[in-house]
């Protein structure tokens, strides 16, 4: 059964410098008044909204039923750099597949020719830390039933700016400006959990061109029709419910909340499982091994299936444009840490001088 819970209704409230409501709809990067709630480490600090946060599902939002509608208008939906109000159609969705990929440095030796990338039995590279997984779900949407794109918050919802046919559904950290995951914060829950939602090739020029990350993905998971439909959903109500008010916890014996849990909650509510299955799914708390999570589900269809996102992108990635993208993202990231750099030095300067 679908959790419609109205959203912000559990967890702590933010600090804010306005009322909830009005800053709550103020565009990425325009929200001053967002700020560190009082249980993080970095209360009161301006929050990082440039790229990551939940969605507004408005349907939500005004009190509309959800039960039987064939479209829900979302904000917050990122795509080419922008944020867009995304017109999803509700029914359409083909397969669902699952991706990982694992964020520690690759191990590496030396040989007589310079360094040398060490790969596992699929070729991939091999990992200092293992257990290091980012989990995300992928949304692939059938021809005819694509999402349409708006400027954000845009009431007409009649003149589309763009369209994609698929998108990432992945819980991530945000917090201060310039402050990253690390295993402290992830511990310690000092972090805020972004449920964003991107568009599939947004998320390659994130993971792919920018950090070079070897991104896979599982064979389309064995579901009805009718879970398609409700995990799409659950997704997108998970993300709405959340908003900015849950701390991440890469790990609690109860209320963990990270990368890996979230999805596979999210899972498990849909998806009926025999009861060997059932006990599979109290699997789910740390990023251990995502494609085992899913075999002992049932749900991974061919478990030596290691498809690259990479070759499926190539073209895109290697364009002259997303080049050009990279570089101008880049150089404006380089920059923008700098000037925050040149702040703190400032600022420890001043508190030493008094």
């Amino acid at each position: 059964m679908l959790s419609l819970v109205t959203p912000m209704d559990e967890g702590p409230e933010l600090m804010l410098d306005a009322a909830m409501n009005d800053d709550f709809l103020i565009p990425a990067g325009k929200a001053p008044g967002l700020r560190m709630p009082e249980w993080s480490h970095y209360r009161g600090q301006p929050i990082d909204l440039s790229r990551r946060r939940s969605v507004i599902v408005r349907q939500l939002s005004t009190g509309l039923s959800v039960s039987d509608v064939e479209y829900l208008t979302v904000d917050y939906f990122l795509h080419e750099g922008l944020f867009r109000t995304a017109v999803i159609p509700v029914n359409g969705v083909s397969d669902v597949y699952g991706q990982a990929f694992n964020f520690s440095a690759a191990k590496t030796r030396k040989t007589p020719h310079g360094t040398e990338v060490l790969r596992n039995r699929q070729g991939l590279p091999k990992r200092k830390l293992p257990i290091l997984n980012h989990v995300q779900s992928r949304f692939h949407f059938r021809p005819g039933a694509v999402i349409q794109l708006y400027e954000l918050f845009d009431e007409a919802l009649t003149d589309p700016v763009a369209e994609t046919d698929d998108f990432i559904y992945s819980l991530e950290v945000t917090g201060p400006h310039g402050v990253k995951f690390n295993m402290i914060d992830g511990l310690r829950g000092n972090l805020l959990s972004a449920h964003r939602m991107l568009s599939t090739r947004e998320m390659v020029f994130e993971r792919l061109v920018v950090e070079n990350q070897t991104v896979t993905e599982s064979p389309a998971l064995p579901l009805s029709e009718a879970e398609k439909r409700e995990l799409l959903l659950e997704s997108l109500f998970r993300s709405h419910r959340a908003g900015l008010s849950e701390p991440y916890y890469l790990y609690r014996i109860c209320g963990t909340n990270n990368c890996t849990s979230s999805p596979f909650q999210i899972l498990d509510r849909v998806v009926q499982y025999s009861f060997p299955e059932r006990i599979g799914s109290l699997l789910y708390r740390l990023p251990l091994n995502p494609r085992f999570y899913l075999r002992i589900r049932g749900l991974d269809s061919n478990p030596g299936q290691r498809t690259l996102v990479r070759d499926e992108f190539r073209e895109y990635i290697d364009s002259p444009a997303t080049r050009a993208r990279k570089r101008e993202y880049v150089t404006r990231t380089n920059a923008e840490r700098k000037v925050r750099r040149h702040k703190t030095e400032i600022c420890s300067r001043s508190q030493h001088d008094s």
